[in-house]
């Protein structure tokens, strides 16, 4: 995981270097601007930002088992200036490119880097996927010992990790 963000951060602090016209828009007035001049696509546009806010449950679930500590430090110092430093890349990217609408998060990469990314990008799916079943399995049990959920089974699967859990009921 600190592999695809270090590589997407990256790629995005390239086409931001290209076109740096994109540091603009980290002006609260330019948004402002947006949403009273383009009302129902300001409205879509928070839409997505919101959507894209959702892993944030998977982290909050993955806090019971690392801590405030650890989740803190990775999401300040990897996992958001990554995510900055990649959308900006994608405007300046659109800025400067048009044409990349189609997909702009891989255009960011030269082609010789497409399937590498590809690979990347799967590893990661795999990754974050396994991070939000964990988090619906470890979150299940504490609703159980809130009451908020009836009782069922729960199955240790590590003798030395506690927090490694299997729900089948949820499954």
């Amino acid at each position: 995981m600190v592999a695809w963000f270090v590589v997407i951060g990256i790629a995005g602090l390239v086409n931001i270097a290209a076109a740096p016209v994109i540091l603009i828009a980290l002006n609260p007035l330019q948004g402002l601007g947006f949403c009273l001049h383009h009302r129902w696509l300001a409205f879509v546009a928070l839409g997505a930002v919101v959507l894209s806010l959702t892993g944030a449950e998977a982290l909050y679930a993955d806090m019971g088992h690392f801590g405030k500590r650890p989740i803190r430090v990775t999401w300040f110092g990897i996992v958001f200036p990554s995510l900055v430093l990649n959308y900006f890349g994608q405007g300046a990217l659109l800025l400067a490119n048009p044409g990349a609408l189609s997909n702009p998060f891989y255009r960011l990469f030269p082609q010789w880097a497409i399937f590498p990314m590809i690979v990347l990008a799967t590893i990661s799916t795999v990754i974050a996927s396994q991070a939000v079943i964990s988090g619906t399995y470890s979150m299940t049990k504490q609703a159980m010992q809130l009451s908020f959920l009836p009782r069922m089974s729960v199955v240790h699967t590590s003798e030395q990790e506690i927090g490694q859990i299997y729900v089948p009921g949820v499954n």
